[in-house]
């Protein structure tokens, strides 16, 4: 494993392992984090014995979009921008195969995705086969009843992080009148009962001093979210207006050891500080994405591929050439006005599934 992977893989599992403050206040998760511990070591061994032996990268996280169906209509959506075809979804079964396939390879961590992923009937049947892998759930929060937020605080390794943009004026305004008010409400429920659970925000020009230098993330943690992933935005509509400046994203980078010291929150930025990776960690070298049509894509936010996982198995899908071109050249992938490398070399990255 190169020293940049190996460098990723030892941050992943300090974040999630090492640091436990994330944890206080939630003590009925302390033994299955040593459980998930355990399995994240053997995971990080799979894979380097699949790179060394077959050379196949195998990335520790997976995302999957599983429906691009959704409750809101939020400005802005990427799912939406993609107009992928909803004849086309996969089914519960493919799905659940190919979560199956990715964690016998070593993927240690699965982002369930959307569209709204709690539309998809059946996907909170999947992690109990994997008790010692977490889930990752990024859902707007809306349809966490009773019957969901039991099933997933008996399982303990499904976490969901629901999505915000800020304020209720700025969460309103994007997805619709009183999501702010109700996703609140149901926080304070999943801070009741000790559930672990946090929030998404994007990251745009508007709403980057509220959340970096106000008290935004003070009160997220005062109401129980146990971590906060900020994401750059991503300009999927082509409105680069709001995209955060070259001073906001070099000050972001610099902040984040200090954000990670401040709270007891995991404090997550993606795209992060890539550099320090050695370049773009999409298309395997740190994570992968399958569509919810079941296309292998080196990132969500850039729908190209050259193969689809309904017709092959997740470990042949890693034999893509055009991932492996994209990995070859991470070093040269940048970008400077949205939040994604790729999407600023799209052209190229289009070019390879000809």
């Amino acid at each position: 494993m190169t020293a940049p992977l190996k460098l990723f893989n030892d941050t992943l599992t300090k974040t999630l392992i090492q640091n436990k403050r994330f944890l206080l206040q939630r003590p009925s998760y302390a033994k299955k984090f040593i459980d998930i511990a355990t399995k994240m070591k053997k995971q990080a061994d799979i894979r380097s014995c699949l790179l060394e032996t077959e050379d196949i990268t195998v990335p520790p996280i997976l995302i999957i979009s599983i429906t691009n169906d959704c409750n809101l209509s939020c400005k802005g959506c990427y799912a939406c921008a993609q107009n992928r075809e909803k004849t086309d979804e996969m089914t519960i079964d493919e799905i659940e195969r190919i979560i199956d396939e990715s964690i016998e390879l070593g993927v240690s961590i699965v982002m369930i995705a959307g569209g709204e992923p709690l539309m998809k009937e059946g996907i909170l049947a999947i992690p109990k086969k994997h008790p010692d892998t977490v889930f990752v759930l990024f859902t707007n929060g809306l349809l966490l009843d009773s019957n969901a937020t039991a099933e997933i605080d008996k399982m303990k390794n499904v976490f969901p992080i629901i999505s915000l943009e800020g304020d209720q004026d700025r969460t309103d305004s994007r997805r619709g009148i009183g999501v702010y008010e109700n996703t609140l409400q149901i926080m304070r429920t999943l801070n009741r009962n000790k559930m672990l659970f946090g929030t998404s925000i994007t990251l745009t020009v508007n709403n980057f001093e509220e959340i970096l230098h106000g008290d935004y993330l003070k009160q997220l943690q005062e109401i129980g979210n146990r971590a906060a992933f900020l994401i750059e935005y991503v300009p999927s509509d082509g409105n680069f207006d709001i995209c955060l400046t070259e001073d906001q994203k070099t000050e972001l980078r610099r902040m984040e050891d200090a954000l990670t010291e401040q709270y007891d929150m995991l404090i997550i930025l993606l795209p992060g500080d890539e550099e320090r990776y050695g370049g773009c960690m999409a298309a395997g070298r740190g994570f992968i994405h399958v569509s919810s049509t079941g296309a292998l894509e080196a990132c969500p936010f850039a729908p190209f591929s050259d193969l689809n996982l309904k017709e092959i198995s997740f470990k042949e899908a890693l034999k893509s050439p055009m991932m492996r071109e994209i990995r070859d050249n991470h070093h040269l992938l940048k970008e400077s006005r949205g939040g994604c490398a790729l999407i600023e070399n799209k052209e190229w990255i289009a070019g390879l599934t000809e």
